[in-house]
């Protein structure tokens, strides 16, 4: 078997060192002659810097590089000179965003064989393409674009400083597009910045939605089975299981990726960790902690079960206002949420996100769960999901309360919020750590189930109130909640709770095994 590329992101590396390469070149082929500047965006880890570094070599002439590979007899294989700005190599925390560019420049130019004369990084930037561009048409190939302001969200005086920059170095681009570059590449995770540093370019083509390279990076469910066979059929044998029964696990837990909501990936750095190790754990998401997200949605108060399905229009994924930050948006474009669904309408396109698959979710989960209640990450899956799931495999609905109340009576005073979505929040990601299936805010033909929870033989029926636990109970009858439930041969369990914004907890709950719903 082939080497895994496990963190190989260098075209060159992975070709000359044996590492097994997906083959994306025919895609490739269709990008480079899709448009002159091409703007995409993907989450980390999902081979950009890969993608940049293979442009780099098919661009240099590279041929025996590409020795085997679809695109080997489908190009002239015209050397051009080449620019790879990687933003991730860049210092500018201990020194200006300008004076770092400025020395990016020089060492480009160095590459090449340039001294410049210009005194700084526009003037440096302008004077490079001009001089490389006698040799031939330049190619630009710019990685993580939006580094300097991902980075520095919660600063915004650094990053608007950082954008002013930015904009005044691409705005060389406008005036040397025609003439002097051949192709342009810029990749990045998110939109923010986007419309401000690139205004002046105004034939870049977004393609981060675009269908026809919806698997440019990332691995699809065949390209899965038929690069990696092999390594899917020793863990067949290390799990002791069927082929066919393992490749759904793995599917559960890393595919799931959608840019066209049609077409599914897999990360490829999970999937390759995962292959290596042959264990189920949060490969992707244990590479960065996503703090700032988590404030960010604790200060919108969105309910945590909204992300399992949210939505709206185009504005949504597009989203690129550092002044105003949409919580979904950055989400969508960090990878945390991921399109699931394509509405198209003559009055415009809708799109329904949610988490891509178990890894992300549960992982997410974990966090968002960990926050609210102050606590360590490693505390999340402790004792207490150990006492729900007991309580409720038992139908011993006291006890499942009691430990409710327990964990809300731990919550620091100054991080509780009084607001009924914060309660439903807590119980649902809860529950759904639990590993049961949970559905929020249910629709009936009558109203809305604040939480269902289905276990193997039994169904919990949770309504939720900051008046009476009666009130709760009452309203689950008069809507029939338990209606869609009949005929199942499951044990149907109603319970009433109401909370206290003064004493910060359960002040009250009723419970109803209602037997005339048994088969």
């Amino acid at each position: 078997m082939q080497r895994l590329p496990i963190g190989i992101d260098d075209f060159r590396e992975l070709r000359e060192g044996g590492y097994t390469y997906v083959d994306k070149t025919r895609q490739i082929y269709e990008l480079i002659h899709t448009a002159k500047f091409i703007f995409l965006s993907r989450p980390r880890r999902f081979g950009k810097t890969l993608l940049t570094t293979t442009l780099r070599e098919l661009f240099l002439g590279n041929a025996a590089l590409f020795d085997g590979l679809w695109i080997a007899d489908q190009i002239e294989w015209t050397p051009h000179p080449v620019i790879l700005l990687n933003f991730n190599d860049l210092d500018y925390r201990t020194q200006s965003l300008a004076d770092a560019l400025g020395e990016e420049m020089d060492k480009q130019a160095r590459l090449n064989g340039i001294t410049l004369d210009a005194t700084e990084y526009k003037g440096k930037f302008l004077e490079l393409i001009e001089r490389l561009a006698d040799r031939n048409k330049v190619v630009l190939l710019v990685d993580e674009y939006d580094k300097p302001i991902t980075d520095l969200l919660e600063n915004s005086e650094k990053v608007a400083e950082h954008i002013d920059t930015l904009k005044n170095f691409y705005a060389v681009l406008k005036s040397t597009e025609s003439p002097h570059i051949h192709f342009g590449l810029l990749t990045g995770v998110s939109k923010y910045g986007k419309l401000s540093i690139f205004s002046d370019l105004n034939n870049l083509l977004d393609v981060t939605t675009d269908r026809d390279f919806a698997t440019l990076l990332g691995y699809t469910q065949r390209e899965l089975e038929d690069t990696f066979g092999d390594h899917i059929s020793d863990l067949a044998v290390a799990y002791n299981t069927a082929r066919e029964t393992i490749l759904k696990q793995v599917e559960y837990w890393y595919n799931g990726y959608s840019w066209d909501g049609a077409q599914r990936v897999y990360v490829p750095f999970s999937t390759l960790v995962f292959l290596q190790q042959q264990t189920f754990e949060n490969h992707w998401f244990s590479t960065a902690t996503p703090t700032f997200l988590i404030k960010l949605l604790r200060a919108s108060r969105i309910p945590a079960h909204r992300l399992e399905a949210t939505g709206g229009g185009a504005e949504l994924l597009n989203s690129a206002d550092v002044n105003n930050i949409s919580i979904l948006s950055l989400l969508f474009q960090t990878g945390y949420l991921t399109i699931k669904r394509v509405q198209h309408s003559l009055s415009g396109t809708r799109y329904q996100l949610g988490y891509p698959n178990y890894e992300v979710r549960q992982s997410f989960q974990k966090y968002l769960l960990a926050d609210y209640l102050d606590t360590q990450i490693s505390q999340v899956s402790g004792v207490i999901l150990y006492d729900l799931e007991n309580a409720l495999a038992n139908q011993d609905v006291a006890e499942f309360v009691t430990v409710l109340q327990s964990v809300f009576a731990s919550i620091p005073h100054h991080l509780f919020l009084p607001y009924e979505a914060y309660y439903h929040s807590l119980v649902y990601l809860l529950l759904s750590l639990l590993g049961f299936r949970i559905d929020a805010e249910r629709p009936t033909n009558l109203g809305r189930i604040d939480a269902v929870l289905e276990l193997e033989e039994l169904v919990y029926i949770l309504e939720f109130k900051l008046t009476t636990a009666e009130a709760a109970l009452k309203q689950i009858h008069e809507k029939q909640y338990a209606g869609p439930y009949v005929g199942r041969g499951k044990t149907i369990i109603l319970i009433g709770i109401a909370f206290d914004t003064e004493s910060r907890n359960i002040a009250d709950w009723q419970t109803e095994t209602n037997i005339h719903y048994r088969k």
